[in-house]
C-alpha cells in the first residue's frame, strides 16, 4: 500500500506500536519534491490500484489517506525551503494477524508486556494499553482504575516496585501531607524506567504507568 517514492530520506520514529489491539508504525520523511507533486503521485498510485483516497487539508499540512485490506495508511504532507517534510503511518489490523508475529496488535502488547503490569491488583480495569518499539528502545504505557484512595495505591505501586528491584527515585523529602489528590512515581532497574501518577478518581485512583528499556 506505500505509494511514496522509493528515494525519499527516511527515518522511523516508531518501528512498531499497538493500541487496543491495533499496530501501527510512523516515519518521518523529506523530499525535494513539493507537497502538490507527492499528493499528486499518492493519488495517481493508489486510485491505480483500485483504492479510494481520501484528501483534506489542516493548516499547513495535506492530508493523503486510503483503506484497503491489510490497513489504513495515512500521509502528511507540508512545504519547506527546497521541498517537503512529512510523516506516513500505517495501521494494521489485528483480526487475522499471524500468531506471535511481533508486528501485530495483541502479540506486540504481549511481547512488550512490562513488568508495571504485576504491580497493578487483580481486580485492577486495564482501559488502555499502548505498547511501541522505537529503534533503540521498547516501551509501553498503561491506564488503570484502582480501589482505594490514590495516597493508599501510589504507597501498593511502590511497594511493589521496590520488591521487584526497582529503586525509587523520589526526592528525598517525603510529600506534602496535603498532596492527597495526586502522586507521581519513578522508579529505575538497570537499563528500565518507569514513570507515572496517580490521581483521584471516581471511587478509587486512576493510575497512568509508563516503562520503557533499551534494548
Amino acid at each position: 500500500m506505500d505509494a511514496l517514492p522509493a528515494n525519499l530520506h527516511q527515518e522511523v520514529l516508531i518501528s512498531a506500536a499497538a493500541v487496543d489491539g491495533h499496530t501501527f508504525a510512523t516515519h518521518r520523511f523529506r523530499s525535494d519534491r513539493t507537497p502538490a507533486e507527492l499528493a499528486l503521485a499518492l493519488r495517481e498510485r493508489w486510485r491505480a490500484a483500485g483504492v479510494r483516497v481520501v484528501e483534506s487539508r489542516q493548516g499547513d499540512w495535506t492530508i493523503v489517506s486510503v483503506r484497503d485490506e491489510a490497513g489504513l495508511q495515512t500521509v502528511q504532507l507540508r512545504a519547506l525551503a527546497g521541498g517537503t517534510e512529512g510523516l506516513s503511518s500505517r495501521w494494521h489490523r489485528a483480526p487475522g494477524a499471524p500468531a506471535g508475529d511481533p508486528l501485530h496488535g495483541q502479540a506486540l502488547e504481549d511481547a512488550v508486556a512490562p513488568p508495571t503490569l504485576r504491580w497493578l491488583d487483580g481486580d485492577a480495569r486495564i482501559v488502555r494499553r499502548v505498547a511501541h518499539r522505537d529503534p533503540g528502545r521498547s516501551a509501553s504505557t498503561v491506564v488503570a482504575l484502582l480501589g482505594g484512595t490514590p495516597a493508599a495505591v501510589a504507597e501498593r505501586l511502590r511497594e511493589r516496585a521496590r520488591a521487584a528491584g526497582f529503586a525509587d527515585q523520589r526526592p528525598a523529602a517525603p510529600e506534602p501531607a496535603a498532596r492527597t489528590e495526586g502522586h507521581a512515581l519513578a522508579f529505575t532497574r538497570g537499563a528500565e524506567e518507569v514513570v507515572g501518577t496517580v490521581a483521584a478518581h471516581r471511587d478509587g485512583a486512576a493510575v497512568v504507568i509508563h516503562w520503557s528499556a533499551a534494548r
